[in-house]
């Protein structure tokens, strides 16, 4: 198939489906606390390369929104799995791990104010997700400059929401857009 012709709601729910397993194997490794198991070592391989079909995903989906910012977007989704990826390469030293992924979370960050931006000016993804996108996207950055002042409060665990409730709308609804009628889904 080719890329350029994949229908929008398909994209919609690759990135949905694919940002929901992310979410739950998350939440299944970081919650209490990381540990270097196996289990976290195959479950953020895993997440990373989720994190690089949700921004191909995306761009495939939001590109008609804008082209270039749709791939600065999922170029910073990719940077970020990279980053990732390097921390994970570190995972004996959760240390070194956390301070490696900490810059990461500014990245990931950044694409997420990216993603709100494409969102916003969508006309098929309702406004109500940008903002939510826009709040999530200062509690990484906020996060990291905290961090990177030597305190270890997180903001981010309080202001996600926007990606999981996103993730479930692009499955849920996601499937009503087309390449022909942009305003199928408000």
């Amino acid at each position: 198939m080719d890329l350029k012709n994949i229908p929008l709601s398909k994209a919609a729910l690759i990135a949905g489906i694919s940002w929901i397993i992310m979410t739950i194997l998350s939440f299944m490794i970081f919650f209490p606390s990381l540990q270097a198991t196996p289990f976290s070592i195959s479950g953020i391989l895993i997440i990373i390369i989720l994190d690089i079909i949700v921004a191909l995903a995306l761009y495939l989906l939001l590109r008609t929104v804008d082209k270039n910012l749709s791939r600065i977007m999922s170029a910073c989704r990719i940077i970020y799995a990279v980053i990732f990826s390097i921390a994970l390469y570190n995972i004996s030293d959760l240390e070194v791990f956390n301070s490696i992924w900490d810059f990461g979370l500014l990245i990931f960050g950044i694409h997420i104010f990216f993603l709100g931006l494409l969102v916003y000016n969508s006309k098929f993804i309702p406004k109500w997700i940008a903002i939510l996108l826009f709040i999530g996207s200062l509690g990484y950055i906020t996060d990291t400059i905290i961090s990177w002042l030597g305190y270890t409060f997180s903001i981010g665990m309080f202001t996600f929401f926007g990606e999981p409730l996103f993730a479930l709308w692009l499955v849920v609804k996601g499937r009503k857009i087309s390449h022909n009628d942009n305003n199928a889904i408000s």
